[in-house]
């Protein structure tokens, strides 16, 4: 069981419509019933949210103890809205006290400080600074009646105001949205934690290897001279397909860790959130390559000396963005050796007719397009910490302009495939699939997220079967 202590209705009233919690009386304290805990309201000042927190522990008997709440930022570098996990919290007449911190991983942290009085007055706040980053009334005195009870506590405390001369204002103006932005993370935090097996399989994102098993079909079917390459072919193509896929995206997050974790939209994911140890990251790392050059070793001597070629890419891809604007034509290089290596592997040759070439470039051309677009999710992000990249460099106007003309590019390779295959019926509803679902992808009222999965992958899918259907008249 939990305990919530909130000091006003309004920094709680979000979080009570989302825990579906009732009232359960309004003396001494104003409280309130939900699945799996209670929330008390305090009242504001340190005062109040002690007597409130004993009454919690003496009538409730929680196991933990979570504080939320509202605070002023003590440094000019944190921004409105921004949610914290509380480190250690101060008083100005108090010893320091510790945190709980191992829920809600995916969040930053940060010092607090616990006042009697708000923060407006300048010389006050470069005082608190020196030993805090935010600044609240409610804090330290709620996590110092849990260090007497011995009981877990944690504090997550949004940002609404700087805590300057514009504070008050500010806080009657963005107190509604920081509270709504504190509750979704309380309830987020307050699942149950994914099984292993799901966090191993959200790392990897092995199912979406069926976008690309499409591509690595077709490249076997042409590699075949436009024939069934057989059964045992295609099992190992698929395998390398896979292991393929958990090498890249293990060594994209292992990579990326640290830049995952600045960044709100990722900070969740299994490495920074907690959820995978990063040596757990390299033995997945290490057994998709394992699955690869096995299948590679199954199909033949050839595609087993050539593996490298495909692996380098998917090992270092990741890193383009520390350097290069260019970095989403990594993504697409590692995707357009699929269909090469399947066409490899099928026909024991190297010798690459111009039909595969154009499911390459269409795969390549398609990808990198589809990163361009889905970076604009990032681009204020990537431009605090520094990440490269088109959208970040150009701004969501240039960036959505060369993603257009990169599709484009995929477009005509894809028309060029689709008559150099004898322009079959099929394989043309296919490719205006394809083609349709790549103008779609630039209606700008559809979400970015939705642009990317499923738009695009509608798009690249419906384009890597133009080949396979390309023989139907």
């Amino acid at each position: 069981m939990i305990g919530i202590v909130a000091a006003t209705q309004g920094e709680a009233d979000k979080l009570i419509a989302l825990l579906g919690a009732e009232k359960l009386c309004d003396d001494p304290f104003v409280t309130y019933d939900f699945e799996g805990g209670v929330l008390v309201l305090s009242g504001m000042g340190p005062e109040n949210a002690a007597h409130a927190t004993e009454h919690l522990l003496n009538t409730h008997a929680p196991q933990r103890v979570l504080n939320i709440g509202i605070c002023g930022a003590l440094n000019d570098d944190i921004q409105v809205g921004e949610v914290y996990r509380i480190t250690a919290v101060v008083a100005e007449n108090a010893r320091e006290t510790s945190c709980q911190i191992g829920d809600w991983a995916s969040l930053p942290t940060a010092r607090l400080a616990s006042v009697s009085e708000p923060v407006f007055q300048p010389d006050r706040r470069a005082e608190l600074a020196k030993r805090a980053d935010l600044v609240d009334m409610e804090g330290h005195t709620i996590a110092a009646v849990c260090d007497v009870y011995r009981l877990r506590c944690t504090l997550l405390k949004g940002v609404s105001d700087l805590a300057n001369h514009t504070g008050k204002d500010d806080i009657k103006k963005n107190i509604a949205a920081v509270s709504a932005t504190v509750a979704t993370a309380v309830v987020n935090g307050l699942k149950p934690p994914p099984s292993l097996l799901s966090s191993v399989l959200n790392f990897t994102k092995i199912e979406h290897t069926a976008f690309s098993l499409p591509l690595l079909f077709s490249g076997a079917w042409i590699g075949a001279g436009r024939n069934w390459p057989g059964w045992s072919v295609l099992l190992f193509i698929a395998l390398a397909g896979v292991g393929a896929r958990c090498l890249g995206m293990a060594m994209n997050r292992i990579l990326d860790r640290d830049l995952d974790a600045k960044n709100q939209r990722t900070a969740n994911r299994e490495i920074p959130g907690g959820r995978i140890s990063l040596l757990g990251a390299w033995l997945i790392a290490a057994s998709g390559l394992g699955v690869y050059l096995a299948a590679c070793w199954a199909i033949s001597p050839l595609c087993l000396m050539l593996s490298p070629v495909p692996a380098v890419p998917l090992i270092a891809y990741s890193l383009l963005k520390r350097f290069t604007n260019l970095c989403h034509f990594g993504i697409g290089l590692c995707l357009a050796l699929a269909p090469l290596g399947a066409f490899v592997a099928a026909s024991s040759s190297t010798t690459l007719n111009a039909e595969i070439i154009m499911l390459a470039l269409f795969a390549f051309f398609w990808i990198s397009g589809a990163d361009i677009v889905y970076a604009l999710m990032d681009i204020d992000s990537d431009r605090k910490t520094g990440v490269h990249s088109i959208p970040a460099s150009l701004g969501v106007g240039g960036a959505q302009i060369v993603a257009a003309c990169v599709h484009l590019t995929a477009a005509g390779c894809l028309v060029s495939l689709w008559m150099s295959l004898g322009g079959g019926m099929l394989g043309g509803a296919a490719m205006l699939v394809s083609i349709g679902a790549l103008a779609c992808g630039y209606i700008q009222r559809i979400p970015v997220g939705v642009r990317f999965f499923p738009i695009f992958a509608i798009a690249g899918v419906a384009g890597s079967i133009v080949p396979l259907l390309g023989a139907i008249q």
